[in-house]
C-alpha cells in the first residue's frame, strides 16, 4: 500500500496490528500498514496550504463542478477494477459490489450538478430592497474516515461533496481492506490534477485508529466525516467538541424488522434474507431484530431457514457467488463470541447455509429465546436476534428499545397500517416492504438517531457539512421601524 501525499505516493511501511487476510480462505496476506509521522505531517501541511491561499476553493463553482466530472469520467472507467478490489478485501460477492459500483463516479457528477444548481448560494431582498446574500464557504482541510465493509462508495460520496464545498481532502483508507479505496483516490486525484487542480487538493493516507485519531485531533483539519462502530464514533465526537469543529458521524445500528400481523410470508423471509446476508452483514443498516407475531415465529423461521439453505457461498470474485465470507477471523470472531454469549443465556441459535471449510466464513443466524435487554447491542455481521409480539404497541417497543437509531423496516399487505407503524419507529429511515441498500430516495437525507451518529447525511447534507455560512449585504444606515407594543404588551 502506497499513500498519497501532494501528488507524490510513498509505500508504507508496515505497523502493529493484526495482518490482513484473504477473507475467502483465511490466509494471511499482508501485515497492516500505515503512513509515517512524516507523511501524515506532509499530508496535513499541504492541505492547510491549499486552503489558505485558495487554490480550490477561490475557483468558481462551475469550475470546480468540470473538474469533479472529469474525476467521474475517469473514475468510471477504473469502476470494475474498484468494485473487484472491494469484493477482494471485503468477501462481499461481486456481483453486490458491482451494484454499488454506480456510486463511485456517480457521487463525483452529483456533487457537480449540485454546485451548478447554486446549493451554496443563496439571496434574500430586505424591506429596503437592499439584497442580502447568504454563501457557504468552505471551512477548510477536510478529513473522511471510512470503515473497511464498503469503503471505496463511501469515500466517493465524502470526498466529492468537500471537494464541492471547496475543502481539500484527506481520506483516511480502512487498515483491513484499503484496496478499493486506493483505486479510488488515485484515479481522482490524477483526473483533478490532469485537469489543473493543486495536487494537495485530494490526498490518501493509510493507517489503524491511533492514525485516525491523530488526524481527527490536528487543528489544520477543520471538519470530520466518519463512518465507522459507535464507539469509535464517541471518540471522534469528543475530539471534535473539544476542537469545536463539526463532525459528520454515520455510526452502528440494531435494525429491526416489524413484521405486521397481515405480512405476507414469503415476502417477509426474503426481507429479512436480503437484511441478513447484503454486504455478507457487514452493514450498519443490516437486520439486528427481527419483531414477529408470535403466532407466526415458526412459519417465518422455517421460510427464512429454506431460503438460507438455498445461498451459493463461494469465492467472492465469482459472479455467481451469493454469500461470501467476512472480511477479517477477528470480525467473525466477535460475531460469534456474541452468538456464544445469549446461547449462554438460554437462547437458540439457528442457522442452515451451508459453508465451505477455510475462510472467514460465518453462517447467517437467527436467534431465538434471547433476553431483551441482553439483544441491544449491535452485533456487526449475519446474526440476528427474534423478538416476538402480542400487539403492535409492544412491536414498536421492541423496535425503538435498543438505543440506536439508523435504519428500520416494516412489512405488512396493508401499506397505510405499515406507515402507520413506521411513523412511530425512533431511525433516520423506515423502508416499508424493502430491503434496499440504497437510500429510498436520492435527494432525501440519510439521518441518524441515538447512538447511531450526528447530523444527516445526504447529497445536499454532506456537501454542506464541509461549510460555514456567511451573510454579506449592504445595510447603508437602513433601519428597520417596528411598531411600538401596546400597553401590557411584553415587547
Amino acid at each position: 500500500m502506497a499513500d498519497l501525499v501532494d501528488g507524490r505516493g510513498a509505500p508504507c511501511p508496515s505497523i502493529p496490528g493484526p495482518p490482513r487476510e484473504i477473507p475467502v480462505t483465511g490466509e494471511q496476506l499482508d501485515a497492516l500498514r500505515g503512513s509515517t509521522d512524516a507523511r501524515l505531517d506532509a499530508a496535513l501541511d499541504a492541505a492547510d496550504r491549499v486552503h489558505r491561499r485558495g487554490d480550490w476553493a477561490g475557483r468558481p463553482d462551475a469550475e470546480r463542478a468540470d473538474l469533479l466530472d472529469a474525476a467521474a469520467t475517469a473514475v468510471d472507467r477504473r469502476a470494475h477494477d474498484i468494485t473487484r478490489a472491494e469484493a477482494f478485501g471485503s468477501g462481499v460477492p461481486v456481483a453486490q459490489t458491482g451494484l454499488l459500483g454506480v456510486i463511485l463516479g456517480g457521487a463525483f457528477r452529483l456533487a457537480a450538478a449540485r454546485l451548478r444548481a447554486s446549493v451554496l448560494r443563496a439571496d434574500a431582498v430586505r424591506p429596503d430592497g437592499r439584497r442580502v446574500t447568504v454563501r457557504r464557504e468552505p471551512l477548510g482541510p477536510a478529513l473522511c474516515v471510512v470503515p473497511y465493509n464498503a469503503p471505496a462508495p463511501m469515500a466517493a460520496h465524502k470526498a466529492a461533496s468537500a471537494l464541492a464545498a471547496g475543502c481539500p481532502v484527506l481520506v483516511k483508507a480502512p487498515e483491513l481492506n484499503p484496496y478499493g479505496t486506493q483505486v479510488l483516490v488515485e484515479t481522482a486525484a490524477a483526473a483533478l490534477a490532469e485537469a489543473g487542480a493543486p495536487p494537495a487538493v485530494l490526498q490518501l493516507l493509510h493507517g489503524d485508529g491511533a492514525t485516525g485519531a491523530r488526524l481527527v485531533a490536528d487543528d489544520r483539519v477543520r471538519a470530520v466525516s466518519f463512518t465507522g462502530g459507535t464507539p469509535a464514533g464517541r471518540e471522534v465526537a469528543a475530539a471534535c467538541g473539544h476542537a469545536l469543529k463539526p463532525a459528520q458521524l454515520e455510526l452502528g445500528g440494531n435494525n429491526a424488522l416489524v413484521v405486521m400481523a397481515d405480512a405476507d410470508t414469503d415476502t417477509a423471509a426474503r426481507i429479512a434474507v436480503d437484511l441478513l446476508t447484503t454486504l455478507n452483514g457487514q452493514w450498519c443498516r443490516a437486520l439486528g431484530r427481527l419483531v414477529v407475531p408470535a403466532g407466526r415465529t415458526g412459519e417465518l423461521l422455517e421460510a427464512i431457514g429454506a431460503s438460507l439453505s438455498a445461498l451459493r457461498t463461494g469465492d467472492p470474485l465469482d459472479p455467481t457467488t451469493g454469500y461470501g465470507p467476512l472480511a477479517h477471523s477477528r470480525h467473525r470472531g466477535a460475531a460469534l463470541a456474541a452468538t456464544r454469549t445469549l446461547t449462554g443465556l438460554g437462547a437458540t441459535a439457528h442457522s442452515s447455509t451451508p459453508l465451505p471449510e477455510r475462510g472467514n466464513w460465518l453462517a447467517p443466524t437467527l436467534i431465538t429465546g434471547a433476553p431483551e435487554e441482553r439483544a441491544r447491542a449491535e452485533i456487526f455481521g449475519p446474526v440476528a436476534t427474534v423478538h416476538p409480539y402480542e400487539h403492535l404497541d409492544e412491536a414498536v417497543h421492541l423496535a425503538n428499545a435498543t438505543g440506536y437509531g439508523l435504519e428500520a423496516y416494516v412489512t405488512g399487505t396493508d401499506e397505510a397500517a405499515a406507515l402507520a407503524v413506521a411513523a412511530r419507529i425512533r431511525a433516520g429511515e423506515v423502508k416499508v416492504n424493502g430491503s434496499s441498500v440504497l437510500s429510498l430516495h436520492q435527494d432525501t437525507p440519510r439521518p441518524a438517531w441515538g447512538a447511531s451518529g450526528l447530523v444527516d447525511e445526504g447529497t445536499d447534507e454532506t456537501l454542506l457539512h464541509f461549510t460555514g455560512t456567511r451573510v454579506t449585504g449592504v445595510e447603508n444606515g437602513f433601519a428597520l421601524h417596528l411598531e411600538a407594543p401596546a400597553e401590557g404588551d411584553t415587547p
